[in-house]
C-alpha cells in the first residue's frame, strides 16, 4: 500500500533501555483514506486458518463445526447461578452428537457448558436460530417445512435452567425459522421476533411475533402479524432481515444478488440496485451506527458459489453507506482475515456486535465447518477512542520535546494514535522522549494496574 507523504507523518524509534530493545511505529494524527481509518483487532480466533498458523489447542476450530449443522450465533448478557449475571454466546447446533444449544465465554471463545434441553422437540429441525433480547432473555427457534410445524421458539432466562416454549404457532407446509431476528425488551412488552417464511409466502411479507399481557406479564402472541414490504426476490427459503437505521431493515435471500434497504414505512426504495462491492455469498447486512451523513453496517461474506467474486474467503467485511443513496453505495472500508476456506453455503453463518463504551464495537461472527471469532473494530471514523478519565491531581506535559507526567511517579504509559490503536507501552517512568511524534494521541496512565487518566495531546 501506498500512501503520500504528505498524507501520512510516520517515524521508526528505535529505544535501548538497557535491559529491553523496543522497536515502536509511532502512527499519530493520521490524514488517511478512509479504509484505513477503521480497522479490526483480533481479540479470539477458533478456526483452522489461525490453528494452523499458531498449533494452539485454543485456535483450533471445535469439532461440532461440521457439515453445516451449527448456522446460527447470539450474544448477550444472561443470568447464571455460578455467577450472576454473565457474557455469553450461544450456539444452537443440530450436530449429529444431538440438538444443543452451546454456550461460550465470550471473553475467550471457549467452551462453557451446554443449555438444559429438556422439553425441546418437533419441528423439521429442532433447533435453528437464536436472538437475545436487550434484557438478557435468550430465544432459540426450531426450523419447520413441509408438514414439520408448528413453529416453535424457547425461552431461556438462566443459563442453568431449562427453557419454556414461548410460541407454538401452526405453520402448516411453510417453512419458518431458518433465520430469526430478535429486538426490543422482554420485560416491557417490546420484544419482536421477526421472521420469514419460505416461498409458501407471496410479496415477501415479512412476519413478527409481537408482546401483549397476559395475567399481568407480557407474553408474546401465538399469531404473527405482517410488515407487507415491498420487497422483492425470487424463491428462497433463506430469507434474512435485520434492523437497518431510522426504523428500517435490510434484507436479503441467500444465494440471490438482492440485497435491499426498506424504509422505515416498509417501502424497499433505498438505492436497492445490489452493491457492485458487495458479493453475492454475504449474509444480511447487520446494521453498526450512524456518523454524520453514513451508515455502517458489517456482515459474513463467505462467497461458496463460483458465480461469486471472491469465493469461500469466510471473513467479516464493513461497509460505509451514504443515507441519502442507500445500500447500493455500499463501498468496503474494513474486513478481517480469512479464517477458513470452506464454502458453508446457504447462509450458513452470521455475525451480531456488541457496542463498548468509548465507541468501539466487537463483532461476533461464525462461519459454519469454519470457526468463530471475536474482532474489535475501531477507528476515528466511526467515532471510537480511549474513555477519558479526568484527575486533576495528575498533569500531561509537553515540553522540550518530551511528554511529561507531573504527580505521579513511575507510572505504567500507554500512548493511542488517533484511531485508538496501542503503539507503545513503558514502564515505571514519568518521562518520554517525543520529539519527533506528530499529530494528536491519546495518553493513558496507570499506577500498579489502576487506571488514572487518560489525555488527549497534540505533539
Amino acid at each position: 500500500m501506498q500512501v503520500a507523504d504528505e498524507n501520512i507523518g510516520y517515524l521508526l524509534i528505535i529505544i535501548w533501555n538497557k535491559m529491553k530493545k523496543y522497536i515502536l511505529l509511532i502512527i499519530c494524527g493520521l490524514s488517511l483514506n478512509s479504509a484505513a481509518q477503521i480497522s479490526f483487532t483480533r481479540v479470539w480466533e477458533r478456526s483452522d486458518s489461525l490453528y494452523q498458523v499458531t498449533n494452539s489447542a485454543e485456535n483450533q476450530k471445535p469439532g461440532y463445526f461440521d457439515n453445516m449443522n451449527t448456522r446460527g450465533i447470539a450474544f448477550g448478557t444472561i443470568n447464571s447461578n455460578s455467577a450472576g449475571k454473565v457474557e455469553r454466546i450461544f450456539l444452537p447446533s443440530r450436530h449429529e452428537s444431538g440438538n444443543v444449544v452451546r454456550v461460550l465465554n465470550a471473553e475467550t471463545g471457549a467452551d462453557e457448558k451446554s443449555l438444559d434441553m429438556t422439553g425441546v422437540q418437533g419441528g423439521g429441525f429442532t433447533i435453528s436460530d437464536a436472538g437475545m433480547t436487550e434484557d438478557g432473555v435468550l430465544l432459540v427457534s426450531n426450523c419447520t417445512h413441509s408438514s414439520s410445524g408448528p413453529f416453535k421458539v424457547y425461552k431461556w432466562t438462566n443459563e442453568d435452567a431449562a427453557s419454556t416454549v414461548e410460541i407454538s404457532f401452526p405453520s402448516g407446509a411453510a417453512r419458518y425459522g431458518d433465520k430469526i431476528a430478535v429486538t426490543g425488551k422482554y420485560g416491557d412488552g417490546s420484544a419482536r421476533i421477526y421472521t420469514i417464511a419460505g416461498a409458501a409466502l407471496s410479496n415477501y411479507k415479512v412476519q413478527y411475533f409481537g408482546m401483549e399481557q397476559v395475567d399481568g406479564a407480557w407474553k408474546f402472541k401465538q399469531t404473527p402479524e405482517e410488515l407487507n414490504t415491498s420487497i422483492t426476490a425470487a424463491s428462497s427459503n433463506f430469507h434474512q432481515f435485520n434492523p437497518g437505521p431510522d426504523g428500517g431493515f435490510y434484507f436479503r435471500s441467500v444465494g440471490l444478488n438482492n440485497f435491499q434497504q426498506i424504509k422505515s414505512d416498509l417501502t424497499a426504495n433505498i438505492g436497492n440496485a445490489h452493491p457492485t462491492t458487495i458479493a453475492q455469498g454475504s449474509t444480511v447486512p447487520v446494521f453498526i451506527k450512524t456518523v454524520g451523513d453514513y451508515d455502517y453496517a458489517c456482515y459474513l461474506r463467505y462467497g461458496s458459489h463460483a458465480n461469486y467474486a471472491k469465493p469461500a474467503v469466510n471473513q467479516v467485511e464493513v461497509v460505509k453507506i451514504d443515507r441519502l443513496q442507500g445500500i447500493s453505495s455500499a463501498t468496503v472500508v474494513a474486513a478481517t482475515p480469512s479464517f477458513g476456506k470452506l464454502a458453508p453455503g446457504n447462509g450458513a453463518g452470521h455475525v451480531v456486535v456488541k457496542h463498548m463504551p468509548n465507541g468501539d464495537v466487537d463483532v461476533f461472527v461464525l462461519s459454519t465447518q469454519n470457526g468463530l471469532a471475536r474482532y474489535k473494530l475501531s477507528g476515528a471514523e466511526i467515532g471510537s477512542g480511549i474513555d477519558p478519565l479526568k484527575n486533576d491531581d495528575i498533569q500531561v506535559l509537553v515540553v522540550e520535546g518530551e511528554i511529561r507526567i507531573v504527580g505521579i511517579q513511575q507510572a505504567e504509559i500507554r500512548i493511542y494514535n488517533s484511531l485508538g490503536q496501542l503503539i507503545a507501552a513503558y514502564e515505571n517512568t514519568n518521562k518520554i522522549a517525543a520529539d519527533h511524534m506528530r499529530g494528536v494521541c491519546i495518553v493513558k496512565i496507570s499506577d500498579k494496574g489502576q487506571l488514572m487518566k487518560t489525555q488527549k495531546i497534540l505533539l
